[in-house]
């Protein structure tokens, strides 16, 4: 007589399991990578480009002010150019700056750029930190300096003194840093990182790296636009 054939479980691609109280085997859930949704994404995007944008414009701004500055003879002048770029400086400037870099960073965390994976992306995160720590702890005081040495000019000729020289190179100096940040994320040079690649190659060894092959970053923000 012979023995019972045993039937064996099928082997599957399913997720890994762990044990339960019954001896059952419990789907693992894997864990999740975040990312934003549609509608965070686009408006993460507006708000990234509606900030970069304003803080293009005002800081074209400072440069025309600091140049007024430095050549006008008149002291009422002198006194309206520094305090408007201080009103500028301690308003506008700062919630631009902070709000451009906060979205920026979001933007790559939560899409399929991925953070310090693309070079463009870690070259404009570089210049963002460090027009943000220059303006506000270096620009910021040199201003009210400024501002407090044509406070009180009478009808002579204003004296702002030594930072008036500082601002006309270093306002204009933030300016094209801010030109060379747009003109990177348009362009989007230099490819990935090592650490980029490695991400990329891992992802194409998954299945859903595999069915995912032809989302692009451009796709996305293509589809983002949509």
């Amino acid at each position: 007589m012979s023995a019972p054939s045993v039937e064996r479980p099928q082997e599957t691609d399913a997720t890994p399991s762990a044990p339960t109280a019954k001896g059952r085997q419990a789907p693992v859930k894997a864990k999740k990578k975040f990312e934003l949704s549609r509608r965070a994404r686009r408006l993460t995007l507006a708000v990234h480009v509606v900030t970069s944008v304003g803080w293009v414009g005002l800081s074209l701004s400072m440069v025309v002010l600091a140049v007024m500055g430095y050549t006008t003879d008149d002291p009422a002048v002198a006194k309206g150019v520094y305090k408007a770029m201080y009103v500028f400086d301690d308003t506008s400037v700062t919630v631009f700056s902070v709000s451009a870099a906060l979205s920026g960073i979001l933007l790559s965390w939560g899409t399929v750029w991925g953070f310090m994976q693309h070079f463009w992306i870690i070259v404009k995160w570089v210049i963002t930190l460090f027009m943000t720590v220059f303006a506000w702890f270096v620009i910021h005081p040199i201003v009210i300096e400024a501002t407090k040495n044509t406070a009180d000019a009478g009808r002579g000729t204003p004296e702002p003194g030594w930072p008036a020289e500082f601002l006309l190179w270093s306002v204009p100096m933030l300016f094209v840093l801010l030109t060379v940040a747009a003109v990177v994320s348009v362009y989007k040079p230099w490819g990935r990182t090592a650490r980029g690649r490695r991400k990329s190659a891992a992802a194409r060894r998954t299945p859903a790296g595999r069915a995912s092959a032809t989302r692009t970053p451009a796709a996305d923000a293509s589809a983002a636009r949509a």
